[in-house]
């Protein structure tokens, strides 16, 4: 079957008429006849009956022409979305991203994307942690993603977007507030607040720890910021929070950790998938927000 025989098909039926379809169609009247007697013969069926003055459908033909319709409205669906997928008219980008970066820096992206491309969606997927973040990717849940990296760590197939450090966050009344920067040896008696395991702080913080000759006590793991701010504030523990999450009017101190430890903000993606031309605006838009080169080169990559 060809896709001309169902448009010839309906219009027929619409009209009830193959002399009014075939000026619809602009083609010829015999046109419009022998291409519904090819696909009445490849049926094995007759769609019209031809023996009042005006024709008419017969039950065969009934059945057909609802599946006729919806073949030419999926049809007309896919040529919709194959310019919007060419012209970046509309679309949706799929996107992974762990705890914190959703509340302080995802906004301002999301705010500045949107103003620019109204038509396209953004479907925010919150994820555990950067593992996570990179199955979502794996498994095509996500086409971008959001992940932390040591800092002087590359990734292929990402963009650093920014390098931030962790601070020590502390009660008001603590007795290491007044310290300029804080050695984790001074640490070993506090009790922690941590987010769960397998998130970059988690790590961070044990692996640090371990190096300063202790295991951290931990008394709380979380994922919700707001608790471990409210449980720092009310002395109940000490916790890790990235530079970017900590305000001036925080109900806690914070501190610089000696040494620093610093990390990387990356955005990243499948690199066993093209990128779309919408992937390919996306990254460039976030490139330029963030001061980094134009990527449209990579665009001309084979992943």
């Amino acid at each position: 079957m060809e896709l001309r025989q169902f448009e010839y098909f309906c219009t027929v039926s619409s009209l009830k008429s193959f002399t009014k379809a075939a000026q619809i169609l602009h083609v010829s009247q015999p046109s419009v006849t022998k291409t519904i007697q090819a696909l009445e013969s490849e049926l094995k069926v007759s769609l019209f009956d031809r023996s009042q003055k005006h024709i008419a459908l017969t039950e065969a033909g009934q059945v057909f022409l609802i599946h006729a319709q919806k073949i030419l409205q999926d049809v007309k669906a896919a040529q919709i979305g194959i310019e919007r997928f060419q012209n970046r008219s509309g679309g949706t980008i799929r996107f992974g991203i762990p705890p914190m970066v959703e509340s302080y820096l995802f906004p301002n992206l999301f705010i500045k994307f949107q103003a620019e491309n109204p038509d396209i969606v953004i479907d925010l997927r919150e994820c555990s942690d950067s593992l996570t973040v990179k199955e979502s990717l794996k498994s095509g849940e996500s086409d971008f993603g959001i992940i932390y990296l040591k800092a002087g760590e590359t990734q292929e197939y990402s963009l650093n977007l920014l390098e931030d450090e962790f601070y020590l966050c502390l009660p008001k009344n603590h007795r290491l507030v007044k310290s300029e920067k804080i050695s984790f040896k001074s640490l070993r008696h506090e009790k922690f607040i941590l987010q769960p395991a397998g998130t970059f702080q988690n790590f961070a913080t044990i692996e640090r720890a371990a190096s300063a000759g202790f295991s951290p006590d931990i008394l709380l793991c979380t994922s919700q910021l707001k608790t471990i701010k409210e449980l720092v504030s009310s002395g109940a523990a000490v916790s890790l929070l990235p530079r970017f999450a900590l305000t001036p009017e925080s109900n806690f101190n914070f501190l610089p950790i000696n040494p620093p430890i610093k990390f990387t903000v990356a955005l990243t993606w499948n690199k066993f998938k093209d990128l779309s031309p919408l992937s390919i605006h996306f990254l460039n838009f976030v490139g330029a927000l963030f001061e980094k080169d134009n990527l449209l080169a990579i665009s001309q990559k084979k992943f």
